[in-house]
């Protein structure tokens, strides 16, 4: 498309508009996000579709996690290269991931046709059937301001914590936090975990007569993981203050 504008002069420029190439999405996965009692015997296949056509045949599949599934890592591409797949070997009673474009190495990985790479993605599901306790998605059991909680005094609210049911990697979290609607930078900020790693504090200056989001992980973000790196499933806070 061009652009033309009419100068004083009575001249005619005309300007040749770039197209602005839209960032890689996936539609639709097998298994889907976070699903659960996924059949192990029958489920084959992880398969992902795009919302554009992919982009040669470096794909990345696994990124750093140790717990990707069983597979040849061979990838079966539709003809239109919006959807590929590849083969798994699942085992009842576990949470896999894939963590698509994790490594984020040059030219490899999931990309458009325009060399835009998908941004890094987990795709985290869990096989029917009796999870060892080291195979258990950690749990959330109390969070402090608690959800819906309303009216909270800002000035005497000094940290969030957020106490778990199991040691966690004292390493990351997951934490997201929207305040009146805003993004805060939280990477930024100071964290931290009690020694048995149970319970998790991020110190923060609240302010008054505000709503406050919290996200604790994403399909972008599994940083609450168990010591086994096992991750929590996500998890939606809200409150406000007076």
């Amino acid at each position: 498309m061009n652009r033309c504008i009419l100068a004083s002069s009575g001249i005619l420029f005309c300007f040749a508009s770039l197209a602005v190439a839209e960032p890689l999405t996936l539609v639709s996965t097998s298994p889907s996000f976070w699903a659960t009692n996924v059949n192990a015997a029958t489920q084959k296949t992880v398969s992902l579709m795009f919302d554009q056509p992919l982009r040669g045949t470096l794909t990345d599949w696994v990124g750093l996690d140790v717990l990707s599934p069983a597979s040849t890592l061979h990838t079966n591409f539709s003809e239109d290269r919006r959807s590929c797949s590849i083969d798994v070997h699942l085992d009842p009673g576990h949470v896999y991931i894939c963590a698509l474009n994790e490594r984020g190495l040059p030219g490899v990985g999931f990309q458009n046709q325009k060399g835009i790479s998908l941004a890094p993605t987990f795709l985290v599901f869990q096989t029917a059937g009796n999870p060892a306790p080291d195979d258990t998605p950690p749990a959330l059991i109390r969070a402090i301001p608690e959800n819906a909680a309303q009216g909270i005094d800002a000035a005497k609210l000094s940290a969030i914590t957020l106490v778990f049911d199991r040691p966690m990697n004292g390493k990351k979290h997951g934490l997201h936090l929207s305040e009146g609607g805003n993004q805060v930078d939280v990477p930024r900020l100071q964290f931290g975990y009690s020694a048995d790693g149970r319970t998790f504090t991020l110190p923060y200056r609240f302010k008054p007569a505000t709503q406050y989001r919290l996200e604790l992980n994403n399909n972008h973000d599994i940083g609450f993981s168990s010591a086994k790196r096992v991750p929590m499933w996500p998890v939606q806070i809200s409150f406000t203050t007076r």
